[in-house]
Parts: C-alpha cells; structure tokens; sequence
C-alpha cells in the first residue's frame, strides 16, 4: 500500500469526510458521517481508530460534524478546530467544550510529521478553513465550502501537488432546481459554495502552477452531475500541462489517490 494518500470517505452535501496518509500520519479532515462508516472505511485499508494521528474539522455544519460526539466518546486522537468552529460546536454540543484543541484560522501547526497550514474560506458558518498539508516536500490542498476563491486561499493553494477542490453545482441545475429560492441565493451566493465554472477557472490556475491530480469534492445530489463536472473542469485545462481529474463519489473511493512522487490512483489492496 502507498505511503502518502488520500482517500475519500464521503463527499457531498449529506456528508463529508477524507483521510490524508503520510507515512504513518493520519489525518481524518471532517467527520461528517456516522462512527461506524468511518470505522468500516479505515479497516478496508487496513487501519483502526487507534490509528488515526488527528482531525482537521473545517467548519461546523453537520455535513461535516455528524459523527463528531460519537467520535469523542470512542477516540482518543486530538480534534482540530478554529476558535469559531469551537465555540459554534460548544452551543450546539455543551459537551465539545474544552474537547476540541482550538486555534485561529491561517495558524500554522503540525501533527506529527506533517505540517499543517490553516486558511480561512468565505461560507456561511462561524470560522471556516481549507487547509494545506505537507509531509517530505509534497503539498496536498484541501478546499471545500467557499462562495468563491478567496486571494490569500489561492495563494497557498498553487503548487499543490493534489488538490481536494469543491465543484458544488451547476449554475442552471441550481436555478431550475427544487431548492427553495432562499436557499438558491444562499447556495450561489459569495459565501455558499463553489459552482463548476468557478472550480474550472481556478483548477486551470492550479494546473498553471504545478497541479497534476485535482479531485472534485462536495457535489450536490440535486444540483449536480459527476459527469458535468469532470465536463467542465476538463475543458478548461484543455492545452495545459497533464493533470488527472477525479470525482471523489458520495461514498467511500474505489481507489485511492497517492500523493507526492508516485502520485496516482492504486487500488485498496495496493
């Protein structure tokens, strides 16, 4: 099995949850489904929790927090939240107080031998971050969940080997959707989430930069199609250097992506 991966757990708006492998370091970034899946994801690749390094939480909606309590009361590994995150999770959950190892967005940290690098991304929750991750000169970027590409966020993001990048909806699935109309403003506007035109205009910046493997993340169930994505983000890193483009499905990945050097996707059993 590769040293350095990723693999998706869940992705989309009824859940997400990724884990980042680094010689050992496991990161889990988001727990946004139950205990168990995250158990039964981890043992198909032949971990347990014991073996989990830390979380990295983004924000705290619950598509990203559902599994959160259960994983306090079972897991021992430390939880990583910005201030806001914390305190928005503390009123909802009295018990997340003084559970979560708290810092302030665009911190920078480390776990064990990975460093971790915080940012702070436009959306609708209290202190919202996508992170960058480096482990042995290679750089993984993990964004979701942003209204559009903040400056300082695209800055750290470009030479990022792999990139996790949102691509949410269709601007015209989106509009003539069964959203409530509230909800379609709040989905398209600058702190929603990423549309595919948007994704596509900044993966061809990414790939500019360095980019090779882009996983498009976050897809709507019903604002959206795997197959209009790729379409999309495709076609605008048409003429530029190679780059392998990937939809990480709302369940778990059939392959994972390995990072750095031997950057490809290799089947679970290696």
């Amino acid at each position: 099995m590769a040293q350095r991966y990723y693999y998706s757990i869940a992705s989309g708006s009824s859940g997400n949850c990724g884990l980042y492998m680094a010689e050992g370091t496991a990161i889990l970034i988001d727990l946004g489904v139950s205990l168990r899946k995250i158990t039964t994801a981890l043992a198909a690749l032949g971990l347990g929790m014991d073996d989990l390094s830390a979380v990295l939480l983004t924000h705290e909606h619950i598509d990203h927090v559902k599994g959160l309590p259960m994983f306090l009361k079972k897991c021992g590994a430390p939880v990583f939240a910005t201030r806001g995150t914390a305190e928005a999770l503390a009123e909802k959950e009295p018990f997340c107080a003084g559970r979560l190892h708290v810092f302030d967005s665009g911190a920078r940290f480390r776990v064990r031998g990975v460093g971790v690098t915080s940012f702070a991304t436009p959306h609708d929750a209290a202190e919202s971050v996508g992170y960058i991750l480096e482990h042995g000169g290679s750089r993984f970027g993990y964004l979701t969940d942003l209204g559009f590409v903040p400056r300082d966020g695209a800055a750290l993001m470009r030479g990022c080997e792999t990139v996790v990048l949102e691509s949410n909806h269709d601007p015209y699935m989106l509009q003539v959707g069964p959203y409530p109309y509230p909800l379609k403003m709040r989905v398209a506007g600058p702190a929603g989430h990423l549309s595919n035109p948007d994704c596509a205009v900044f993966a061809a910046d990414l790939v500019k930069n360095g980019t090779r493997t882009i996983i498009l993340a976050h897809l709507s169930e019903k604002n959206n199609m795997p197959a209009l994505a790729l379409q999309q983000t495709r076609a605008a890193l048409r003429g530029l250097p190679p780059c392998k483009v990937i939809v990480a499905p709302r369940a778990c990945m059939e392959q994972m992506v390995t990072l750095g050097e031997e950057e490809a996707a290799c089947s679970l059993s290696g």
